[in-house]
């Protein structure tokens, strides 16, 4: 089968996830291995097919091959599809999240922090997934631990076991995340460096 010849291994697909992820990138062969986390000589058997296809192109500089994905193949845009990019992955369950809570709670603002707010996205989704860190405000108290359970058995039920990725959010009440602008680091590096998914982040007026 045409697709059995082109996914057939593993290899094939870590080689083609690091090409169709940089779609308008040329890179050498020995480079291509390295990120794909594959020796060079099965990269050589490898790109065989992939190139015979017409998938991907190769061209020589000298005794070097260098490979770029063909964005004109019928099957690039599937691919594209398929090996999305983990931050877009994350992405969308930190939306998916954001939409559930403001529809089932009363919530002043989201904020999204850590590895996905600054781009630092894990880049192994099995051995070494990111966790979804938010921090939700609410200007009653009496809801921040309803609300944490509620995401929290949300992410468990339908998160979990779509993506593998766990959710933590810490919900904290308007007044607490306001005070601790002055004097708690963990909220100070929240308010200047987070990204707001819902409502905005509150200030302290003079």
């Amino acid at each position: 089968m045409f697709l059995g010849k082109l996914l057939g291994s593993k290899t094939k697909v870590n080689l083609l996830s690091v090409l169709v992820s940089h779609p308008g990138r040329t890179i050498i062969e020995s480079e291509l291995a390295k990120e794909a986390g594959v020796s060079a000589s099965e990269t050589n058997r490898q790109m065989t097919n992939l190139v015979s296809v017409g998938l991907v192109s190769l061209e020589r500089a000298g005794k070097s091959k260098i490979y770029q994905v063909n964005q004109s193949h019928f099957l690039y845009e599937p691919l594209r599809a398929l090996f999305r990019t983990l931050e877009d992955v994350y992405r969308e369950i930190a939306y998916d999240i954001t939409t559930f809570v403001t529809e089932t709670s009363e919530v002043k603002t989201i904020i999204l922090f850590g590895s996905l707010a600054s781009g630092k996205v894990k880049d192994d989704l099995v051995k070494e997934p990111s966790d979804i860190d938010m921090v939700i405000l609410v200007e009653d108290k009496d809801k921040i631990e309803p609300i944490k359970k509620t995401v929290q058995n949300y992410a468990g039920s339908k998160i979990f076991p779509m993506y593998g990725v766990n959710a933590y959010p810490i919900v904290l009440s308007t007044d607490e995340y306001l005070s601790g602008l002055s004097n708690d680091a963990f909220i100070m590096n929240v308010h200047s460096s987070g990204e707001v998914l819902y409502g905005e982040k509150p200030r302290r007026y003079s």
